[in-house]
């Protein structure tokens, strides 16, 4: 089935949603005609630039645009994943930068409800000085002050490698910061592959498995999303440097296996991988191997 032959409600509850991180250049609605472009059935975005603090309003024509090309092109909601700004840092001890970070993702939380759209990945940050339990109730504050600004948003916290003082690389991690949060209903998780291998999660021979503990953990509706990423760097590195698919240290088999796992369905997969020459044959890959 063509996807510019799909309406939102028409997408099987067992399709993956399944595309790369597109470029928002030129115009923010253009990013949906470029994931259509390379068969995505789902895509991620950032709502504004990724490494500036401050950028001009979001125009009403311009979020007009974008749910118009969504509806065009057949994407429902839940097959995006925009990802917030690198700037912003929820653990930090400095007063003055995590009011900064918190406005800034407040902002980007706006933008992101004005698409249309209904989560917000994000990194938990790093605590840089002090105790980590530290860190962690910072990052769910903040979460909290976010989702308090605006109610129609969810928030996907990323797992990280771990590197230094950066929050994130454990389930334990990951269940600590949503058990500090009040609104914990509008809190999931994005797995990005390539973080876990890094933090020392075997991805490459234990991918199901290591679904399987997320689920009995935390339940599968708490999985928002996936970072579908090989990586440069070996099992435990604490290290983050994506590679494409099949291409790193952790192997197609293990991709193939995570696309057929119950608790991908309904989800974006995103595709964060280095060479965008090959994301195309990336989604056709991934979604051949549904079945």
């Amino acid at each position: 089935m063509a996807i510019d032959t799909l309406s939102p409600s028409s997408y099987p509850l067992y399709m993956r949603f399944i595309g790369p991180h597109v470029s928002i250049k030129e115009n923010i609605a253009l990013s949906v005609r470029r994931a259509k472009e390379l068969g995505a059935t789902g895509f991620a975005i950032f709502t504004k630039n990724q490494r500036i603090w401050s950028a001009p309003p979001m125009k009403d024509e311009d979020a007009a645009l974008f749910r118009k090309n969504m509806e065009e092109c057949g994407y429902s909601s839940n097959a995006v994943l925009p990802h917030a700004g690198y700037l912003i840092n929820p653990a930090s001890p400095d007063k003055e930068l995590w009011e900064k970070s918190l406005n800034l993702f407040i902002d980007e939380a706006s933008r992101t409800d004005r698409l249309g759209l209904k989560m917000l990945n994000i990194h938990p940050g790093a605590y840089k000085e002090g105790s980590r339990e530290e860190g962690i109730r910072r990052c769910a504050a903040m979460l909290d002050r976010v989702l308090e600004s605006i109610p129609g948003i969810m928030i996907a916290v990323e797992n990280t490698a771990g590197a230094g003082t950066i929050l994130g690389s454990s389930f334990e991690e990951l269940d600590a910061i949503l058990s500090q949060a009040k609104y914990k209903e509008r809190i999931g998780f994005t797995l990005d592959t390539a973080h876990l291998f890094g933090a020392g999660y075997d991805v490459k021979n234990e991918s199901g498995r290591i679904l399987d503990d997320f689920v009995s953990r935390f339940g599968k509706e708490k999985l928002y999303g996936m970072h579908l990423n090989d990586s440069k760097v070996p099992l435990s590195s604490h290290k983050d440097r994506h590679e494409s698919i099949g291409e790193g240290l952790i192997g197609r088999d293990a991709f193939i296996e995570i696309i057929r796992h119950s608790a991908t369905e309904g989800i974006p997969l995103i595709l964060e991988t280095p060479d965008e020459e090959k994301w195309k044959g990336e989604i056709e890959l991934l979604l051949s191997s549904e079945h």
